[in-house]
């Protein structure tokens, strides 16, 4: 009575668990659903493993022992099936995993039900409580991995997110620079059309209108024009046509003060002239004190510049005075010192500029060496499970990326870093997708008699040795021949790859005649899947290898039996990859 107690106490135990994990697999599933998407890899991976699940569970009996449940899992299965067909992935990796659940349930109850055949009610009801534990744990470990690969798709997400956003700042730094400089032509531009408005200003107060009305017009329109120009960012249009409109404002302003000189006292008109001089004088000034300015003439050649600045400030007051003469020496004195300060300080500031470049060009490809490194460093531990050709692709460019900073090549640099990175996502990406086929070929292979199984740097491997082969004879032992067809099986349903053929001898006789007879026997095997089992012969190649890569010791019988053997090898690693 005791121990029926305890039964029942482990079985409510496991009951209340497989609520929780319930509970907890609705809320993962709610969450993922709010996206509306599923990886394609992780819904395939889903539905081959529901498939596996019925599989076995039909092995076990749940087709006879517990009918209902395995029924329910093989609907839930088609049920998925068909919404993969739809483009449903959501509600096909849901129903997937809880067809997953009934067979592995169903398969746990046929057990059980083999189980009272053989032993007391009380082991029965304590298998019952292992039921429940089983069908927990099942579930955790789905939710588990679940919740794994939500994490994992997350931080390729965020990873991508962080190098979009690195472009994107290089590409503003770059955008910046290029409208700093448009800026500065922009600039140039709009105080030439300004001189020119100044200089249409004082010719219309000359009296343009009435003595030179042509001209006047003429620069008029010109300077439309070039202010559209300037709009359009047509700068070297804009620049063409501010010096047409200059020259006609001139002759407008010179008629104009010629005519009124005409008109008017002839102390009038000379006032009238040196006032249009120093002001036309003292708007060149501002032009070249604009453009010292631009070029940081206030640090590079701070006493000229400061010269040129003061001399301006004089020429203004002397022209408010109406102090002419001396307004245009000093305006003149003041353009003089501008150039003066410019022709210094733009070297400087063009070599500053550029040094400043170089210093960022330098910064972002030790940042892309940087980044590459590291994610090959975090690479490192499971190097074995990337892409063997793009993770050798990635080290070579970061070792070109390296040289290229030493030699001061820093595009370069940048390039190579970047190369490195994306091979090494490659890598990373397409071997997920190349452990996964190999996966799949292990489990078909499982169902070829006597095969031994495993991964090479190659692909996966499906080895038969023994009585394959008598010593020293390259014609297949009969009896193998149904177990070479279950082989071909295998090979057709993985049609993608490549086959390679490799053929095997103990240590008994000479190594040139181990190497034509081992020869012999991977051509008889590549002849009989080709010929017998419609294996297409294009995918497949023989290869003698003799006793150079023995398995096991060619001292005992036992280990020459391994030694001689056949490996059948689906090149799943052999991808070609595009540029």
């Amino acid at each position: 009575m005791i121990r029926f107690t305890r039964h029942e106490s482990q079985a409510t135990r496991c009951t209340t668990y497989f609520g929780w994990a319930t509970l907890h697999v609705l809320m993962v599933f709610g969450f993922v659903s709010c996206a509306r998407t599923v990886d394609p890899i992780l819904l395939e991976t889903s539905l081959n493993d529901t498939q596996n699940a019925i599989s076995k569970a039909r092995r076990m009996g749940a087709e006879k022992f517990a009918t209902e449940t395995f029924s329910k899992a093989t609907r839930l299965f088609e049920g998925a099936q068909q919404a993969q067909r739809d483009g449903d992935g959501i509600l096909s990796i849901e129903l997937a995993f809880w067809a997953e659940m009934e067979s592995q349930v169903a398969g746990a109850r046929a057990r059980q039900r083999i189980a009272k055949n053989r032993i007391d009610e009380v082991d029965a009801e304590a298998l019952k409580a292992v039921i429940q534990e089983m069908e927990y744990k099942t579930r955790s470990a789905q939710v588990r991995q679940l919740i794994a690969e939500e994490k994992t798709r997350r931080a390729l997400a965020r990873a991508l997110l962080s190098e979009q956003q690195a472009i994107a700042a290089h590409q503003e730094s770059v955008q910046a620079r290029q409208d700093a400089q448009n800026a500065l032509f922009r600039a140039q531009i709009q105080v030439a059309i300004e001189r020119v408005n100044i200089i249409l200003d004082n010719a219309k107060e000359a009296g343009a209108l009435t003595y030179a009305e042509d001209n006047y017009r003429a620069a008029k329109n010109l300077v439309t024009q070039a202010s559209a120009a300037l709009a359009q960012g047509n700068f070297e249009e804009a620049r063409s046509l501010a010096i047409q409109a200059e020259n006609d404002a001139n002759k407008a302003k010179i008629a104009a003060v010629a005519g009124a000189s005409a008109a008017a006292s002839e102390s009038q008109a000379a006032k009238l002239e040196a006032h249009t001089n120093a002001k036309v004088a003292l708007a060149q000034a501002q032009v070249e004190i604009d453009r010292a300015e631009k070029v940081n003439a206030f640090e590079h050649a701070a006493e000229v510049f400061q010269r040129a600045v003061t001399s301006f400030e004089s020429a203004n007051i002397a022209l408010k005075r109406e102090q002419y003469d001396q307004a245009v020496r000093l305006a003149v004195q003041a353009e003089s010192s501008a150039h003066d300060a410019f022709t210094t300080a733009e070297p400087i500031n063009r070599e500053r500029l550029a040094r400043e470049a170089l210093e960022e060009q330098i910064a972002q490809a030790k940042d892309a060496v940087f980044r590459a490194e590291e994610a090959l460093n975090q690479q490192a531990a499971a190097a074995t499970t990337l892409l063997p050709t793009l993770y050798e692709q990635a080290t070579t460019l970061l070792g070109d990326a390296k040289k290229a900073i030493a030699e001061e090549s820093y595009t370069q640099a940048i390039t190579a870093a970047q190369q490195s990175y994306d091979r090494l996502t490659m890598a990373i990406e397409k071997g997920k997708e190349i452990e996964t086929v190999e996966g799949q070929i292990l489990e078909a292979a499982t169902a070829v008699s006597d095969a031994e199984t495993g991964r090479t740097e190659k692909g996966a491997l499906i080895r038969f040795s023994g009585e394959l082969f008598q010593q020293g004879s390259s014609s297949i032992n009969p009896k193998f021949f149904p177990k070479i067809s279950q082989l071909a099986e295998v090979l057709k349903t993985f049609a993608d790859y490549k086959v390679r053929i490799e053929g095997h001898s103990d240590s008994s006789g000479g190594t040139d005649v181990n190497l034509r007879l081992t020869q012999r026997r991977a051509d008889a095997f590549k002849k009989y899947l080709a010929e017998k089992c419609g294996v297409p012969p294009e995918r497949l190649t023989g290869v003698g290898l003799g006793e150079e890569s023995p398995i096991a010791d060619n001292n005992s019988q036992g280990g020459r039996d391994r030694n001689r053997r056949i490996d059948t090898i689906l090149l799943t690693r052999e991808i070609e990859i595009q540029e």
